[in-house]
């Protein structure tokens, strides 16, 4: 089943409520009061590819001016307006996105978006979903998708907002494929042409990955093995993950993401169960390997998970996600 989180600011009280939301974007976003009352409700999915917010904001600003070159955050969101107002303005690239309009944000790019009586549904995805689709994701900062050509990327959205919570983890997998070919269809013909390249590097890198999730058990997991397992030449997956940090990287990295959301879940299993259950030989080298990408021991990190509510704002959940599409 999907991973999820919420926050509600009326489960605070007083001036603790914003003080609460602003924690919870500490790691993405500068949160400001904006005009009237302030209130917050977010829903969050974590699906395989992608993660999906619905949000119903009021009297909030968030502004991504002084951190966006810096702070290592630079996925892509688009964000479909279903009631209220979203209110840009020079720093974003649109004055305002109407109700049942797609407004798209990188974030590695400056922006202020103020929030008024707003309902948002918001996709975030992956800067090589966006590549796959149209090459570059040069132009799509503050761009508006407006109908037409909008309305099945915007059902698409609802749909996973209606549906995401009980939809399987194997049935995931697909979602992101989906997205990619959903959202080139809002794309005008330049936008489309040209990119089958990319697209096809991204499946390949998406069928790789796939395959290591399936075999992550495995201590001998290599490149070699995963040559065997998905039919493609050792340079093939040498090529396709060298601006990646390489595919032995690429597969620590996805062990030491598992065991960090088995953590994140509050799972009570042993450290060196979780060490063989993810493919690392010893809990010793788990312990060494998870320091040194997250600065924390498991350890740790389990007894921080543990000391919060699983609604906290700082909740590690959060963070681990952003970090997993970034």
């Amino acid at each position: 089943m999907s991973e999820r989180f919420s926050f509600n600011s009326q489960s605070h009280f007083g001036e603790d409520a914003f003080a609460a939301y602003a924690l919870l974007y500490d790691n993405a976003s500068d949160v400001t009061r904006g005009a009237g009352e302030f209130r917050a409700e977010i829903r969050a999915l974590r699906l395989e590819g992608l993660l999906l917010f619905e949000r119903r904001l009021s009297g909030v600003v968030h502004s991504r001016n002084a951190r966006a070159a810096t702070d290592g955050v630079h996925h892509v969101a688009l964000s479909l307006v279903l009631a209220g107002r979203v209110v840009g303005g020079a720093d974003v690239g649109f004055a305002e996105a109407l109700v049942g309009e797609i407004y798209v944000t990188d974030t590695a790019r400056p922006s202020r978006i103020g929030f008024e009586s707003a309902h948002i549904l918001t996709a975030s995805v992956s800067r090589e979903i966006i590549e796959a689709v149209r090459g570059t994701t040069a132009g799509l900062h503050g761009r508006l998708l407006t109908a037409p050509r909008n309305l099945m990327l915007a059902d698409f959205i609802q749909s996973l907002a209606r549906n995401g919570d009980e939809i399987e983890t194997d049935a995931q997998r697909g979602l992101a494929r989906a997205f990619i070919h959903i959202l080139a269809s809002s794309e005008d013909k330049g936008g489309r042409a040209g990119h089958e390249g990319h697209r096809r590097d991204y499946l390949r890198r998406d069928a790789v990955q796939r395959a290591i999730v399936e075999d992550m058990a495995d201590p001998a997991l290599s490149v070699a093995t995963l040559s065997r397992s998905t039919g493609m030449s050792r340079s093939a997956l040498y090529r396709l993950f060298e601006d990646y940090g390489g595919v032995a990287r690429l597969i620590q990295t996805r062990r030491l993401e598992a065991v960090r959301r088995a953590l994140d879940n509050r799972e009570q299993t042993r450290l060196s169960d979780l060490a063989r259950r993810f493919g690392f030989a010893d809990e010793f080298e788990l312990n060494r390997s998870f320091h040194e990408l997250y600065d924390v021991s498991p350890a740790d990190y389990r007894a921080s998970v543990a000391a919060s509510r699983p609604d906290d704002p700082a909740d590690s959940r959060w963070a681990s996600w952003m970090g997993e599409i970034s």
